[in-house]
């Protein structure tokens, strides 16, 4: 995350806007502070494309407010679908373009990182699992001033890594139960298997929390940590 000055004043209550469409679903939320105004999801697969701006109209008519209300808006850049990072990145910069709102992202290791520090008030470490399928995790640690480089992992790999942190650590995410088995006699070890599901809501109080602290979120940009399948051959 980088740092920047808002125009904002730092106890000011802002309006946010969010949305995830990186985890195969599609979620939106908008609130004022902490308090959530309107929140929709739809776990229906792959269909984030035709349901992301229709939920976005819908969650404003809720909240009783138009895009010009909006102060912030905030969008998960990944690890996830591929497509369906692109198509949340997508629609946050056109929003952002046609509008005087700012803008950025929260990764989904960021917001299970949120979520376990709010389940678990006393830790030295968070260790987020999110499965990327083929027998892989994708694994970042979070401390009280540390976060590290996300990493693709085998899972005899995450489980070694994890097994080398001290003090009371705390893994959760999608990933956890695949090594559930393998951590559960570890000492200081505390693994949170529920609650893994990315929320719009949770992205709107994170950012909120993080915008007053005058901290700024990652630019509108994807994490790619797996390379795509896809690979583009030149033709002589």
């Amino acid at each position: 995350m980088f740092y920047f000055e808002l125009e904002y004043d730092t106890m000011k209550s802002m309006k946010i806007l969010a949305f995830d469409t990186s985890n195969n679903s599609c979620s939106v939320a908008i609130s004022e502070g902490q308090t959530i105004l309107a929140y929709i999801e739809d776990l229906t697969p792959s269909m984030q494309a035709s349901m992301l701006l229709p939920m976005i109209e819908e969650a404003l008519t809720n909240a009783k407010l138009s895009y010009n209300d909006i102060e912030y808006l905030a969008v998960t850049s990944g690890p996830g679908s591929f497509t369906g990072i692109r198509i949340g990145l997508a629609a946050a910069t056109g929003i952002l373009l046609g509008s005087k709102i700012k803008g950025g992202c929260l990764s989904n290791f960021d917001i299970l990182y949120y979520r376990a520090k709010q389940q678990v008030k006393h830790y030295d470490k968070v260790v987020v699992l999110l499965d990327a399928y083929r027998n892989q995790l994708y694994l970042q640690i979070f401390g009280q001033n540390i976060k590290s480089e996300p990493l693709l992992l085998e899972y005899d790999e995450a489980i070694d890594l994890i097994q080398q942190q001290k003090g009371t650590i705390i893994v959760t995410g999608s990933g956890a139960g695949f090594v559930y088995n393998k951590l559960i006699s570890l000492h200081d070890l505390i693994i949170l298997p529920r609650f893994t599901r990315i929320k719009a809501m949770h992205i709107c109080r994170y950012a909120d929390e993080l915008l007053n602290q005058r901290v700024g979120l990652s630019p509108i940009e994807p994490l790619y940590i797996r390379p795509p399948d896809a690979k583009i051959t030149m033709r002589s």
